[in-house]
């Protein structure tokens, strides 16, 4: 027996045990007046941004004056984009008024603009950013988008509105997918089973998360696992604590079609966001006579950003949450002739068969760079 997710009672915000309807979520933007970028950012980012997300989604987003704060609406989330702004030298009234704001409930999200130097480089103060940024982001509750982007018209270090487009989705739609939740009980006893089965492998995976810091942002918001087996598979859950994990935050996926963007589980929440990429790309790897056992995307800044194994790095960027991602792993994976690849400007997949195998990974070619 299943239960569509479109009868879920309302939402509550953190609430990931049911996919969110779009009028239980809202958009603003805030303007830095004291900017002088401001209107190229509502022009080239905020807006293109917003417009995308109001065809996929049919979302709205408000404009909300500098030191004002959204209405709370119970029972529903706000995301909020500030900026452009320099976050080595925010103000003093900047940093109040985003602290307010995350305050409110709002999930508040910044773009950046970081100058760069005469000759279009960062300048010596952007090395701050790796642990200042962060750092501030933790004391003010807020989310600095990573500023791939070199606007060398501006001189300026900062994002795009895909950028935007991408941050707004995962703080609020989170899940693209059309999930439906199974209550049979032989998929509960599946789930029980699987769980009690790889509880010492989740545990060390936590560990392993833990010793070699495999997240940028947040170890719940940043990658996910699978286990892999023939006709189900493990799947950790949508928001989970890749730190601090146990088999309790995994969910059994037991069909899936790409055609209708769907999938059926088990589970207290809702599967991770990444769960459509890695059924594709298991099924597809399965077709080559190779199914891994297990499937790891996790997120390490030094990797993702640095100089090292750039010839691991996707061409392109690659939209995470859909099934066609995980055909573009696929290739990914093909084209390279390795088990591990890099996402443009996001995180790292590996592909294996057991826990020890990863760590061995890692170990090898993650703690390198530290």
């Amino acid at each position: 027996m299943v239960t569509s997710m479109t009868s879920a009672p309302p939402l509550r915000a953190y609430d990931f045990r049911y996919k969110r309807n779009i009028a239980e979520l809202h958009y603003r933007y805030v303007l830095n007046p004291a900017s002088p970028h401001s209107d190229w950012a509502l022009r080239e980012i905020i807006q293109p941004a917003f417009r995308a997300l109001h065809r996929e989604y049919g979302v709205t987003a408000e404009p909300l004056a500098f030191g004002k704060l959204p209405q709370e609406r119970p029972g529903g989330v706000t995301y909020v984009i500030y900026g452009p702004t320099n976050p080595l030298l925010m103000s003093p009234e900047e940093q109040h008024y985003l602290a307010a704001l995350a305050a409110t409930g709002a999930r508040t999200n910044i773009i950046s603009a970081y100058p760069l130097t005469e000759t279009n480089e960062d300048g010596p103060d952007y090395a701050l950013a790796r642990t200042v940024v962060p750092q501030l982001c933790d004391a003010l509750d807020i989310n600095a988008i990573y500023p791939d982007h070199l606007d060398l018209a501006r001189g300026l270090r900062t994002n795009t509105w895909q950028d935007v487009h991408a941050n707004a989705i995962g703080e609020t739609v989170r899940v693209k997918y059309h999930p439906t939740q199974s209550v049979d009980p032989g998929d509960r006893a599946v789930l029980d089973r699987l769980r009690v089965r790889h509880a010492g492998e989740v545990a060390e995976l936590a560990r392993i998360h833990r010793d070699h810091h495999l997240w940028q942002r947040k170890p719940y918001t940043d990658g996910s696992i699978m286990f892999t087996h023939d006709g189900h598979w493990l799947v950790s859950q949508t928001v989970t604590d890749k730190s601090r994990m146990t088999a309790a935050d995994y969910d059994l996926i037991t069909s899936f079609d790409e055609g209708t963007q769907s999938l059926t589980y088990t589970g207290e929440r809702l599967p991770s966001s990444d769960a459509p990429e890695f059924l594709m790309l298991s099924g597809l790897m399965a077709m080559q006579g190779r199914r891994p056992r297990l499937l790891v995307h996790f997120h390490h800044r030094e990797l993702t950003r640095g100089r090292r194994h750039r010839d691991l790095v996707s061409d392109t960027r690659i939209e995470g949450g859909r099934f066609a991602a995980g055909r573009q792993f696929f290739r990914e994976l093909r084209q390279k002739s390795t088990n591990w690849f890099i996402i443009r400007e996001h995180g790292m997949v590996w592909t294996g068969d057991s826990v020890v195998e990863f760590e061995d990974y890692v170990r090898s070619v993650v703690s390198a760079t530290t």
